[in-house]
């Protein structure tokens, strides 16, 4: 529905027409009634063109049809399954790349492409993994505010300094093709990590790419876009951590670990409102992605270099416990705490810090269970920041003004402000290490 919104009622009918036509043949996985509703489609269609013709001048009829192929083409993507005999004949390679017809390549593209511009260091590369709906945005803008610059809003998000990846763009199959396979974009098998993998490594090494597109809106693969290296390289997503290939290419690999409890309380907040889902609804989502998310998503926390982990507080939900798991000698610049600390209030808050072992690696957590009080929000955050060692600010005060600004976006009262703005801190301290430039 979401692919056809906007057509007139003959383009409507003339997508379900062709998308069922490609479904009918391109996989024994789909339906035998298919060709049923392409025959439906199509005399929908041609009663509706019939009665376009009764009210349209003649002139005006030799345009329409073109146009309207035209822009039902687009909004249809590829019409292909991967695997299938219709995709198998379509496949070529770029050198040891194969190319996946799914991904929409146009005429002779190449997945991989010189760069128009030469940086004067190698790409910082950033890889941030998480599950869906889980504050990625809010995150990348407190980096974003870190390092000083701002990114253009399109597909992908690019700026003079920063340019941010998602990895859904690398699912093999649109919308249609996952329920022609039946598997889920969390599934392995539906993500072409051999391009991921040499892509990621062609802009490590200043080199442009062909990348693919996922439109969520309308669930099709378009025509991949042209990105070029940038200073920092931020990929976020589903994957960046899980592929050997890709992680090697990664400065530093951030996991947001969010435990079911949370994760269900979240997504009620946000499906129940927007989407109008039951409460059973969500869960039932969120227990046909598990085995999913089980198999392949979460053992990345296990290779991440700092992990920003949501647990209920111990007064409960809607409260949260929030902690910064920092592997010891890895690559994430660690804080220190000096002291643990309390703030009074309802809920109130505590800090504290502790050593831990996080799946066979020693790690430093600083953990933040409750609320500041917005009463007191300024003088809170002036002691929490005296009593950081380690963080890296350019001013004493850098933290606090930092929370200060962004004081209206979600969990800022909470770790998940603090520590979102700490790591954004880090990746600012990474850049200057790693190019000796100034951010």
């Amino acid at each position: 529905a979401q692919a056809t919104a906007g057509l007139e009622p003959e383009l409507q009918a003339l997508h379900v027409a062709t998308m069922a036509t490609h479904r009918a043949s391109r996989s024994a996985l789909l339906p035998l009634v298919a060709s049923v509703v392409a025959a439906v489609a199509l005399l929908q269609l041609s009663t509706a063109f019939i009665a376009s013709q009764s009210v349209t001048q003649p002139a005006q009829l030799q345009r329409r049809p073109d146009s309207r192929l035209r822009r039902v083409s687009l909004a249809a993507g590829t019409g292909l399954v991967w695997p299938s005999p219709e995709a198998e004949e379509k496949l070529r390679k770029d050198g040891d790349i194969p190319l996946y017809p799914t991904h929409n390549w146009q005429d002779d593209m190449q997945a991989i492409v010189p760069a128009t511009k030469k940086l004067d260091n190698a790409p910082v590369m950033i890889g941030v993994a998480a599950d869906s709906g889980c504050g990625k945005s809010t995150f990348l803008r407190r980096i974003l505010g870190a390092l000083g610059t701002e990114v253009t809003d399109g597909h992908t998000a690019v700026g003079d300094m920063m340019t941010v990846i998602c990895l859904d763009d690398y699912h093999i199959n649109d919308r249609a093709g996952r329920k022609a396979t039946g598997l889920t974009a969390l599934d392995t098998k539906e993500n072409d990590f051999k391009l991921m993998d040499a892509q990621m490594a062609a802009l490590k090494a200043g080199k442009a790419i062909n990348k693919p597109i996922y439109n969520h809106d309308t669930g099709f693969k378009d025509p991949p876009e042209l990105i070029e290296p940038n200073k920092v390289m931020v990929i976020e997503g589903l994957h960046p951590i899980f592929d050997e290939g890709v992680r090697k290419t990664l400065d530093l690999g951030i996991y947001i670990d969010i435990v079911d409890e949370v994760k269900f309380a979240w997504k009620v907040a946000r499906d129940v409102s927007e989407r109008g889902w039951t409460e059973e609804q969500v869960m039932a989502d969120i227990e046909k992605r598990k085995p999913d998310f089980a198999a392949y998503v979460d053992p990345q926390k296990a290779e991440a270099d700092v992990i920003l982990r949501y647990e209920p507080s111990d007064k409960g939900l809607p409260y949260l416990k929030v902690k910064l798991i920092q592997k010891k000698g890895g690559a994430f610049p660690p804080i220190s705490l000096s002291k643990e600390l309390q703030f009074d209030g309802e809920p109130g808050a505590v800090i504290k810090t502790y050593d831990d072992d996080w799946y066979g690696s020693a790690t430093t957590v600083i953990e933040m269970d409750g609320e500041l009080d917005p009463s007191k929000m300024g003088e809170q955050l002036a002691e929490i920041e005296a009593s950081f060692g380690g963080l890296g600010g350019k001013t004493p005060t850098e933290l606090a003004e930092a929370m200060e600004t962004m004081k209206k976006a979600p969990g800022t009262l909470n770790g998940t402000g603090l520590f979102q703005t700490v790591i954004a801190m880090k990746v600012r301290e990474v850049y200057e290490k790693l190019t000796g430039s100034k951010a």
